[in-house]
This record gives structure tokens, sequence and C-alpha cells, in this order.
């Protein structure tokens, strides 16, 4: 059994207690060390910062037992001096190995088979030698952005051909050899980009995911591919751990810009695959982390700061992460089971899941963890500057186990460790962490790890959470701010004496909707972070989501329409984008970003039809010429081809540094693009600022005042952490929804809930839901996302999914034929169905009221 919660008030002295434990110092790492013991560095292969005694020629890391010479790669002594090795070499020796007779035994194969083993072990024996393999032609005197220079299909094909061979020696024993090899790293290797070929090549080996997809029985029984053996996946996790961990060094070096650009090379396939493997490496430690979360005996070591000892001894490391659930099972009168990813399951989903949860004290310590994600993040950059046709899709980062860490705690420790800096003066403990301790949200462990500020925690590298769970981070921290809102208000009112709404109060008319809602907004500062009520004046209706939902619609239709000024539409793209015309009024600028912080807030889709440059500026983010490409691909083609002009054609076009445009009553504007542009004339030695300039006019510098007013308007309800959390094509879906083609009718039938009917099965078996479900399906996409907006007041999809859409189909009149028409509630996603005498009348009836949807009233 667990250590039973103290009750409130000794909870408060324990948390005084620990606070009041003395404290390491975080000015430097030299005030703990020896004064025999003066040299620190970094380890070359996990980063534990190490002291050692000075003088000293090597040291091994006690977190890695990697050995850390103090030498320089360059002066690795080829020894034996062997020649590059290459698929040519290894598969001829092989050849003339077992050229001859067959032999009788495996004593025999191993003779014949013994100089191809002897020469694998002395080429992978040295990392120096595996360094300069498998290289394209000549080698290169440096390290260059554009090609690695490796034969990376040769490297596979030669650890292909070991597998195949009729004896597992040859492949163990490269694979050995290769451990050994990468055991001993120079100090300062990864300086160099040039130093990191071997590293390239050995991730490249084509079975390591073997290691990391064991199933849950042990795999000591014979297995007729030599990669299934047991040793052979051993070997495999232990280089994968070993090469993740020395390439994760260069995460903020120049070595890992020149990974980014070889890794970008890769073919799609070959590019998913690396990220795959990863993010396979990470499932295979978090699994150990949930086992750890669901076995009470385990939580308790973990509790008290032992969970990690175990990992101390390294050469049965991988056989007890492997067989750790085998070893539960044996302990645990009720061991954990295992989920198949699954965030829901029934009624009871949401208390079994977070059960579930992994806490941050399991992994904020694992460097398995750090390592891994540090190396993905070098392929997101990768991916992040590849040919917009050759990228992959976001979602391909996401690591679906990170669905069962406990991700709020888990940004309560990333903020809590952004902090850290800034409080680093104090020992108080904030007044959060008191107040979430009392509450019982925190654990004084938890607390004091929270201080830590060498800790890993995924909130680091959001590229891992899946956009679910972003959104939960995102709503967690927007509750709080509100909560926190509401519950000023209601102090206030108590001191104050006077009557104070928990509730922002949206009051317009629908033909003034957007002086109203600027006013509403502008009265209200204080108030925007409340929950949203919407009032149409004159009409009656109660807002329970419907209002709200109709109120957005509304007001962005106003806002883009040609008549505010605010935004135009780029016919080459159908975008809509800011004008560059000057407007007297800029406060629909500011309107325009607060509802779109309005509507994160409040978890609203809005209609946008907006580049993802748009995206980019509320993060932050930089924009310039391929945003420009994205918004006005013609131009940008006109532009660009002036690359490509000798000087005499370019001198023809008589160009100057100025830009001119024209407003929609067709007068004309004209602005300089630098100082004195009009006196500038475009020529080969100054074109590429011409073009960098004219393409920033429209995208950036022309629209300056707008942009700002934009943000400002976007920052007053958007200010927390968890919005940095997103990437620009997150933000679009958490805006806009999903908009890909059909609806997928079954799997939103799957997921409907039935009301009226004396059970579900009466429901799904009655005449009028199979009607309005084959109606659905026989519908075009246009009228899909009619009934999509009449039900639910958007024509877009949830961003993660249909699936998490949730419609609510509830039958009146009790099977009586009916007259009236189907009625939607939006703020339920609801849907009235009444019963009709035919198939027709049913169409009829739906297909009238789908057409009548705006307003609320009674009819």
């Amino acid at each position: 059994m667990g250590l039973p919660k103290p009750t409130l008030p000794w909870r408060v002295l324990d948390l005084l207690k620990v606070h009041s434990l003395p404290r390491q110092s975080r000015s430097s790492p030299l005030a703990n060390i020896s004064a025999q013991a003066r040299d620190v560095h970094k380890c070359s292969c996990c980063g534990l910062v190490v002291a050692f005694h000075e003088g000293s020629t090597k040291f091994r890391c006690s977190q890695c037992n990697a050995t850390n010479m103090m030498v320089d790669f360059d002066d690795l002594e080829l020894h034996p001096p062997n020649p590059p090795i290459s698929f040519a070499s290894v598969k001829a020796l092989a050849d003339e190995c077992l050229a001859g007779p067959r032999a009788k035994n495996s004593h025999e194969l191993h003779v014949k088979l013994q100089p191809l083993v002897d020469y694998l072990r002395a080429a992978f024996g040295s990392i120096a030698i595996i360094n300069n393999s498998f290289q394209l032609g000549r080698p290169l005197s440096r390290a260059r952005y554009l090609t690695s220079n490796l034969d990376l299909v040769e490297f596979r094909k030669t650890f292909e051909l070991l597998a195949r061979l009729p004896s597992r020696k040859p492949l163990y024993s490269a694979l050995c050899a290769t451990q050994y090899s990468i055991k001993r790293l120079p100090l300062h290797m990864t300086g160099n980009p040039k130093n990191l070929y071997w590293a390239v090549l050995l991730i490249e080996i084509p079975f390591l995911h073997k290691a990391l997809t064991i199933s849950d029985n042990r795999p000591y029984a014979h297995s007729s591919s030599i990669v299934e053996m047991p040793e052979i996946r051993s070997l495999c996790y232990d280089i994968l751990k070993r090469v993740l961990g020395i390439l994760s060094q260069t995460e903020s070096s120049a070595s890992g810009n020149y990974l980014a650009s070889w890794f970008l090379k890769l073919d799609n396939e070959e590019f998913v695959l690396k990220i795959n493997l990863i993010n396979l490496y990470i499932t295979f430690h978090l699994k150990r982390c949930f086992y750890y979360t669901n076995n009470p005996k385990l939580a308790r070591r973990a509790s008290l700061g032992e969970l990690f000892q175990i990992t101390q001894s390294h050469e049965d490391e991988y056989e007890r992460l492997s067989y750790l659930k085998d070893d539960l099972d044996d302990s645990s009168e009720n061991p954990p089971s295992w989920p198949h990813l699954r965030l829901s399951s029934g009624a009871n989903g949401k208390a079994n899941t977070n059960a579930m949860k992994i806490r941050t004290f399991h992994y904020t310590q694992n460097y398995h963890l750090r390592t891994a994600t540090a190396v993905l993040g070098i392929f997101v950059k990768a991916n992040y500057i590849r040919n917009e046709r050759e990228k992959v899709p976001v979602y391909v980062f996401y690591n679906s186990l990170v669905d069962y860490v406990n991700i709020k705690l888990d940004f309560d420790g990333w903020l809590s460790k952004k902090r850290a800096p800034e409080c680093a003066a104090t020992h108080e403990p904030s007044v959060r962490a008191v107040i979430d301790y009392i509450k019982g949200n925190s654990s004084v462990v938890a607390i004091a790890d929270l201080s830590r500020t060498d800790g890993f925690f995924f909130c680091q590298y959001p590229y891992l959470i899946s956009l679910g769970g972003k959104i939960s981070i995102l709503q967690y921290e927007a509750r709080r701010q509100m909560e926190r809102k509401a519950e000023e208000a209601f102090i206030t009112s108590l001191d104050k004496r006077i009557m104070m709404d928990v509730y922002f109060k949206v009051r317009v008319r629908r033909e003034n909707i957007v002086q109203d809602s600027l006013q509403c907004i502008r009265l209200n500062q204080g108030n925007l972070k409340k929950g949203i009520k919407v009032q149409f004046l004159n009409e009656p209706g109660i807002d329970a989501g419907g209002l709200k939902k109709e109120w957005f619609l509304l007001l962005t239709r106003a806002l883009f329409s040609p008549a505010t000024g605010m935004l135009h539409e780029v016919e080459d793209s159908n975008f809509l984008w800011f004008n560059v015309i000057p407007l007297n009024n800029l406060e629909v600028c500011y309107l325009f970003g607060a509802v779109l912080g309005l509507a994160i807030y409040n978890s609203t889709i809005l209609d946008l039809s907006f580049p993802l440059a748009l995206y980019k500026i509320l993060l932050g983010n930089s924009i310039g010429l391929a945003e420009y490409k994205e918004i006005f691909p013609v131009s940008a083609a006109n532009l660009f081809k002036l690359r490509d002009y000798l000087a005499e054609e370019l001198a023809a076009l008589d160009l100057t540094f100025e830009v001119s445009f024209q407003d929609l009553f067709g007068c004309t504007y004209e602005r300089d693009l630098i100082e004195n542009g009009s006196n500038v004339s475009v020529t080969i030695e100054n074109r590429e600022t011409y073009i960098e300039k004219y393409a920033h006019f429209f995208v950036s510098d022309g629209i300056r005042a707008q942009v700002l007013m934009f943000k400002k308007g976007f920052s007053s309800i958007v200010d927390g952490n968890a919005f940095s959390l997103f990437l620009p094509e997150e933000i679009q879906l958490l805006l806009c929804g999903s908009d890909h083609g059909r609806i997928d009718v079954d799997v939103l039938r799957s997921v409907t809930h039935y009301t009226g009917w004396k059970s579900k099965e009466d429901a799904v078996n009655s005449r009028v839901v199979n009607w309005f479900w084959d109606h659905l399906n026989r519908a075009s996409v246009e009228e899909q996302k009619r009934v999509l907006q009449f039900i639910t007041g958007s024509d877009r999809i949830p961003a993660t999914g249909i699936e998490n859409l949730s419609l609510n189909l509830n039958r009146q009149n009790n099977g009586k034929d009916s007259d009236r028409l189907p009625v939607a509630h939006t703020c339920f996603n609801e849907l009235i169905l009444y019963e009709y005498s035919t198939e027709e009348k049913f169409t009829e009836k739906f297909t009238q009221a789908v057409t009548m949807l705006s307003g609320f009233g009674i009819k």
C-alpha cells in the first residue's frame, strides 16, 4: 500500500519543511567538486556534467557508461590501418569465404567465415574507419551543407547482406565491434560535423527498430531470423541509444544545422522511417513509465526518488526494460493492462484514463527521452526547410503515448522551469505552488522536482504532443484564467456591494454587429477572459453556446467584407490578406485580432480563408519570400524571373525601388521600398535586394500598422504560455477546424448519441434515423457542409477529427407523423427529428430546415 495522504495542516508543514532543507547552489557545478577534481565536462554521449581529476586522459560517465577520451577526433589512429569499408569489399570477402564445398556443420561454417569476421571486427571496431567509409566519390576536405557525401544505400545493403548469411557470427561481430567503438569517444567530437559521418551511417542500420518491438513473451524461443535473436536486438538497442545520445549534443550547435541539411535530402519514405524509429525509441521508454505508474510498489519507490537507481547497471539494461511487463505480472496480483492508444473507453473512460496518467517524476530525469526528443528536433528543423511538396505533416512527429502523460502537470513543471532563473534568488515557494499543494494537485516531491532547472518536460518539445494534448493544455490555462477572473469579479462585488457579472456579456444588434462588438470589447477589457454570453437585441434566446457561435460567424463575415477596407481577396490564391492601403480606422484590425483570441479561448471554429502566414504572425514567426509566394503565387513567379534576366534585359524594364498599387476605387498609391527608392534603378547587383524588399512590402512592411493593431487585439486575449506550444498549421486547425473533403459518415454515426427512443437499438433501426444517414451519405460536399452548419453552427469538423464531434439526435412526437420542420440546437450540437410518413417528406422538410438556418426564435 502507498503512503496515506497527510491531512491539511500537516501537508502545509511538510511543504515548509521541504523548502527549509539545505539547497544545492545554483551558481556553478564546481561548488560540489572536491579540490582534487577540478575539471568538469559534459559527456559526449548523454550530456551529463561529469567532474574528474585534473590531468586525467579519460573519464567514464556514470549515467551512460561511455568512456570520454581527452583527445581530438582527428588524433584517433586508424589501428589497424584498414582501408574504408564498402559494400563491394564486404560482399567480395563473403563470397570468397563461402566459395567451395558447402560446410557440413556449424563449426566448419564458422571456420570458413572467420576471415570475414576478423575483417568486420577490425573495420567496425574503430569509429575513425567507419567515419571514412561509404563515401560517394572522393572524400570531402570539410563538411558541406549540400551533401553528407555518404552512400547510405550501400551501407544499408551491407547490413542486409550480413543478416542473410547462413551464420549470425559475422553480423554479431560487426555489431559488437560497433558497440565497443562508440563507447569510447573523443570529448569534443560533436563540434565538427565532419566527425559525425559514422553516426549518420549507424542510424541507417535497417533493423534497429527490431530492438524496440518486443512482444509480451520473452523471445528466447528459436527464431528463424537472425535479426530477431535477443543478442542482436540488445546490440541494436545499445547502438541506437548511443547514436541518439551523441547526435543530441548537436541540437543547438552548427553541427545540428549540418545534420538537418543532410537529413532533409532523404526521400520521404526514409525521412518518415527515421522519425518513426526515434518515436518508437521514445515509446519504448515511456512504456516503462506507464508500467511504473500502474504498479503501486514501484510508484511508491519512485515517489521516494529510488526509481532510477535500477538503471545503474548497464550490462542488462535492455533485457530489464524489455521484460519489465513480465516481471510486473509475476509480482502483482492485478498487473497493469497495456492501453491500445485509445483516449476514451465508454462512460467511464475519463476516470480510467486519469488513473493511467504518467506523472512527471517518472521521466523528468530520464536522459533517454531527453536525447531522443532532441534528435527528433533536428528532423523537425529539417522538415521546416524542406520543399513544400516534400514536407511531412506535423502529426507525423506526434507520439501517441504522450497522450498518457499527465500533460497538465508537465505544463506546470515546464513553466516552473522557465521561471526558475527569475526566482533563483529566493527560496520561498510560490503562492500557486502552495495552493496546488493544499488542494492536492501536487505532492511534496513534485514541487521539489519542479524547481530543478535540468529536468525534462514534454512541453519543451511540443512537436511530440498531439493536437488534442495541446488543446487540453490551452483549455487548462484558459480555464484557470477564466476562473481567476470570475473569482476576482465575485470578490469585488462583495467588497463594493455591487453586482458583478461572472461572464463577458456581448449585447449586439445584427444590423450593427461590428460597431456594437467593438464597443463591447473596448468597454470590457477586464472581462475578456471570462466565458462569453451573447444576446442579440430584440430577439428571444438564451445563450447556451449557439448564440455565441452565430455571433462569431456573423461578425467574421462582416469584418471580412470589402466595406471595412481591412482585407481583400487575392485572386491568384483566393486567400484573404491585409490591404496595403492606409486605413482611417485601425480599430477593425484590433477587433479582428480580439475575435480570433476569443474564438480560441472559447473553443469556437471560425470560417476563415487565410494563408499560413497569418498564423505565423500570431506566433511571432518571421515571414518572407515563401509566404509571399503562397499569397501571391503569380506575382511571385514573375518577380523571381528577374533572377534570370541579363543586365540589358533588366535595364530595359526600367525598374526602380518603388512600388505602386491601387485601392478598390482605382486610386493609385506609390511607396519607396528604400530611402529615395524612386531614384535607385534595379541592377544585377541589387536585384536580390529588390525582390526581397518588394515581397516584404506586401507581407510585412506595407501592412505594419494593420498587423500591429491585429496582434495587439489578439494579445489582449491570448497571452499565455500554452499558445506558444502550437505550430502555425495547428493554430489554423484550431481556429478553422478541418476542411478535408467529405464527412466520414460511418465514423460520425458511430459516435452519435440518441435520445427519445426506448433504447439505442431502437434509435439505430428507426426509419427517420436511417433516412437522415442515407441523406447525409448521398449529399455532396457542399450539402454536407450546410448540414453541419445547421446542426453545429460551423461547417468545419473539429481539429482533432470527426470522431470528436459530439452529435445528438433527439426524436419528438412519439412516432406520429408530423408536418413540423427538424430543429437544431447548435448550443448542444443537437438535431430534433420528427417522424414522417415517407422518406420524400423527410427529405423535403429537412432540406427546408437547413436552408432556413439563421436566427433564433419560435417559428
